[in-house]
């Protein structure tokens, strides 16, 4: 079971190389199109790592008898990442005044959802079923 646990990172890790890669790939025409690469690239960063560190501590309370304690561990995670997130826009459109991507933004809150999906979909595989 262990050894069943230690892969759920590998989807997320996929997932933040092929985002990355296209990112990457793709600067030029992404500027044609006013999305600001570097800050589609900042949130994919830090979707990475809420989801990561979300995940990691679902799984430590994962075995916990009290279910509510579980979902609302669930929930308190998802609802950080998105105010980590939103916080993170708020100061990106602050701080970059008039040069600022509002289509950056926007694909940032694609990748939210991306993320989002991805988390629900392993911490559902998590637990065992009975």
């Amino acid at each position: 079971m262990e050894q069943k646990n230690r892969h759920w990172s590998i989807p997320f890790v996929s997932i933040f190389v092929i985002i990355t890669g296209v990112v990457l790939a793709f600067a030029t025409k992404l500027e044609d199109y006013k999305i600001n690469w570097v800050v589609v690239m900042g949130a994919n960063i830090i979707l990475f790592v809420f989801s990561i560190l979300n995940i990691y501590f679902q799984q430590k309370n994962i075995n916990n008898p009290n279910q509510a304690a579980v979902i609302r561990g669930v929930m308190a995670g998802t609802f950080l990442k998105l105010m980590g997130l939103a916080a993170a826009a708020l100061i990106y459109l602050v701080a970059a005044g008039a040069s600022r991507s509002v289509n950056a933004v926007f694909a940032s809150m694609g990748l939210y959802i991306v993320y989002t999906w991805l988390e629900v979909k392993i911490s559902l595989k998590l637990k065992p079923k009975k």
